[in-house]
């Protein structure tokens, strides 16, 4: 794992900084055919320019507000690296509400950049990239990743009734024959 500190400041979530107690860790993925870090990340001497100006490290009030914890995808050579862009033990905005709460006050969270969810070196990249980085997280918090609501995905959070009803990962991992078992089951082989 290649892991980039990259706290996003500017980010009204980073300001707020409202603690929180990991108990789990949520996976995500972007849901749009950029793979690049800068499409997120503001961190123009290593990554590149967004040229749109459109990455997550600002206060926009007639916009969404959304901050995660990290991001796995694409540097400006083309290598795969995870940039942590929240303190770990911070409440993200990342997977909105349900009818039992919000995995906001219990999970961490990271996106994976998607490409058009067809390239399998680029998966394969980004899959072992996130493994790695569940495999960090539960070594350092004591989790079980087998253990059930540990690590899950945006999906299942939302058939949990902690997170709004969203498809990621599992529009994505199953077309290259994974799923979050078989990803639980790599954290913890890690």
């Amino acid at each position: 794992m290649k892991l980039i500190i990259c706290h996003q400041a500017k980010n009204p979530c980073y300001i707020k900084a409202e603690p929180m107690t990991p108990k789990g860790i949520v996976v995500h993925s972007t849901g749009a055919n950029n793979p690049n870090l800068k499409r997120y990340v503001d961190c123009e001497a290593e990554l590149g320019k967004n040229q749109y100006g459109n990455h997550w490290n600002q206060d926009k009030p007639d916009e969404r507000e959304v901050c995660t914890h990290a991001f796995i995808g694409k540097l400006a050579d083309g290598s795969v690296a995870t940039y942590q862009t929240l303190p770990w033990d911070t409440r993200g905005w990342h997977c909105g509400s349900g009818s039992n709460g919000s995995a906001h006050d219990t999970h961490i969270s990271f996106e994976i950049c998607e490409d058009a969810l067809t390239d399998s070196e680029y998966f394969s990249q980004v899959y072992q990239e996130a493994v790695e980085l569940c495999a960090y997280l539960c070594d350092m918090y004591g989790f079980d990743p087998m253990a059930d609501g540990v690590v899950i995905c945006h999906s299942e959070g939302a058939a949990r009734g902690i997170a709004s009803n969203h498809s990621d990962v599992m529009h994505w991992f199953p077309k290259f024959g994974k799923s979050m078992d078989t990803f639980r089951a790599d954290v913890k082989a890690a």
